[in-house]
């Protein structure tokens, strides 16, 4: 009896969490949606120039990365850069359930619109990568807080990813300082991120610089 009285409350807990963050992903979704092109554009130079600043963007050789979407983070940015500095892309393309990994190494030949609207790899021009290939990834999300919690879109691409990376590998994500909040609702399966950059802060595990 109490095993089932526990798998109630377990369920009603993870359906409580779940609508908690499809609220929190209107909200500020929203809120990002709703900067304008110029301060948006602003706000990400000045993003994207703090990253490409870090010991571990300067150190890596494979990374991956996302293109963006909406009112993300421009990542084009940092994809250009990278690749003109001879680093090598990981970009992510959906099959089926699965983010399944491509290096690239042209944005205007080898990529083309996927099923989500986003430009991802074409097969047949590019070669696959895996995930033991990635020396930095960088996680695209809606929302985070000060404790490197990352709300994502929904869908558990990414978590999958995130999930079977080695712990040495750096997790950093690219937000506005509105994505930040207090507190992101987690469950049990939730994996954090390492380092969160704003156009203000950068937060890491016990500090913010």
């Amino acid at each position: 009896m109490r095993n089932n009285a526990d798998k109630n409350q377990n369920s009603k807990k993870y359906k409580l969490i779940e609508v908690e963050k499809k609220q929190l992903r209107k909200y500020i979704q929203d809120k990002r949606d709703n900067l304008s092109l110029g301060l948006r554009k602003k706000k990400n130079k000045e993003i994207t120039q703090k990253f490409l600043k870090t010991t571990d963007y300067l150190n890596s050789k494979n990374i991956f990365i996302y293109y963006p979407c909406r009112s993300e983070i421009d990542t084009t940015i940092i994809i250009k850069k990278a690749l003109k500095e001879s680093k090598n892309i990981i970009l992510p393309r959906v099959e089926g359930t699965l983010l399944n990994l491509y290096f690239i190494n042209d944005i205007y030949t080898q990529l083309q619109e996927g099923s989500y609207k986003i430009m991802e790899p074409i097969p047949s021009s590019c070669t696959r990568a895996h995930i033991a290939d990635i020396n930095l990834a960088i996680v695209p999300g809606i929302a985070f807080d000060r404790n490197l919690n990352r709300l994502g879109y929904g869908g558990g691409f990414y978590d999958k990813i995130i999930r079977n990376l080695p712990q040495n590998i750096k997790k950093i994500a690219l937000s506005f300082d509105i994505q930040i909040v207090p507190n992101i609702p987690v469950l049990d399966h939730d994996i954090k991120i390492d380092i969160i950059i704003t156009e203000s802060k950068i937060y890491k595990a016990e500090k913010i610089l």
